[in-house]
């Protein structure tokens, strides 16, 4: 009786389930689009049908912001990540995309020091401006996760459409390893939708997230004629490929080469790596060093921490790519006049309600 109680408790204790859900993801959408100071608020897409906001967070950080919706039943908490918004800040925190290691500390203030732990690679890297923004808003985030666990809440979604979602991806690995240091309960359950998210990481990182998620806990929504998932800029060196590979012993060979074998070889690989060093540091040190210093104007006490010398940015997590067709791009056409035509949640709605069950 004891192991059929506990089994029921854990059941119950499990309401979300893996995997692409259609109807959870647009209720998410309606979620996200009522963070009605988002650029270009949609009027297409309604308010959530199965969800109440019982919370709205303070504004912190380079303008970030997040609510709480609960489910109707009281069993499913939504913590939505605002997106980026008309402030200059706001932006700036995109633009501000060196990266730093995925474990460490960022002093945001004099009095807060945010210790993070984002993957156990050494190697993994991720944005430093959604990293900021994740430190800015994790005293209230880890707050209310805490008292919705004391009301009898155990599943989460984490749900950001745009920059929203790049910090979705962040806030999903910091819980997970709130959850493994016993800070949150181990019958915490998480679920992530990155909606329109652009990279957050360097491949490493991507390939702990995955780990992490893996069974379908987390899902990148991609619309394909979007371009904010492409984003940040991403440029891979010899550097960023693990230790056991053909370039790192490339020059050694070539200086074994014969004669005009030797110079010609040695003249094509320097020219190729050294040319992608030199625009990986151009851009670390303008999207890093300078934009940190209109980071600490805006952030009184913040220190930059020691960025990682990388720009591989890679796509992260389970990605859910819905389908364009004639009907949407007689009505979402390419044009330079609106470059957020194809971004906004007003057409990844669209898509996803005319999706079948057999398009993911």
């Amino acid at each position: 009786m004891l192991l059929l109680l506990t089994c029921t408790n854990a059941a119950r204790a499990q309401v979300l389930k893996p995997g692409f859900d259609k109807e959870e993801y647009t209720e998410m959408l309606r979620a996200s689009a009522f963070q009605i100071d988002t650029p270009w608020q949609p009027k297409a897409v309604p308010l959530p049908l199965h969800y109440k906001m019982i919370y709205r967070s303070p504004i912190v950080g380079l303008d970030n912001r997040w609510d709480l919706w609960l489910r109707d039943d009281k069993q499913v908490a939504v913590l939505s990540i605002r997106g980026t918004t008309k402030n200059n800040d706001s932006w700036l925190e995109n633009f501000y995309c060196a990266m730093i290691p995925a474990s460490g500390s960022i002093q945001l203030s004099d009095s807060h020091k945010f210790n993070y732990h984002l993957s156990d690679d050494p190697r993994a890297a991720v944005h430093i401006g959604w990293t900021i923004a994740l430190g800015s808003m994790s005293p209230t985030i880890l707050a209310e996760v805490q008292r919705q666990y004391k009301e009898g809440v155990r599943n989460f979604i984490i749900m950001g459409h745009s920059q929203g979602g790049a910090i979705a991806f962040l806030l999903n690995s910091y819980l997970h390893d709130l959850i493994r240091k016993g800070i949150l309960p181990n019958d915490v359950v998480l679920k992530t939708y990155c909606s329109a998210g652009p990279k957050p990481g360097n491949l490493y990182y991507a390939y702990s997230y995955e780990q992490m998620v893996a069974g379908g806990w987390a899902c990148n929504v991609i619309n394909p004629k979007d371009w904010v998932p492409e984003t940040p800029f991403s440029i891979q060196t010899t550097r960023d490929f693990n230790n056991a590979n053909p370039f790192k012993g490339a020059p050694g060979m070539i200086r074994k080469m014969p004669g005009m074998q030797r110079i010609v070889l040695g003249y094509v690989y320097g020219r190729l790596d050294k040319s992608t060093k030199k625009a990986e540091r151009k851009f670390r040190n303008t999207l890093g060093g300078m934009l940190g210093k209109q980071v600490k104007k805006l952030l009184p006490g913040y220190i930059d921490p020691k960025l990682f010398n990388s720009m591989d940015y890679v796509r992260v997590g389970n990605p859910i790519i819905l389908k364009p067709d004639a009907a949407y791009l007689s009505t979402h056409p390419d044009t330079t006049a609106n470059i957020f035509i194809h971004h906004m949640p007003e057409p990844y709605y669209q898509l996803t309600t005319q999706m079948a069950e057999t398009d993911f």
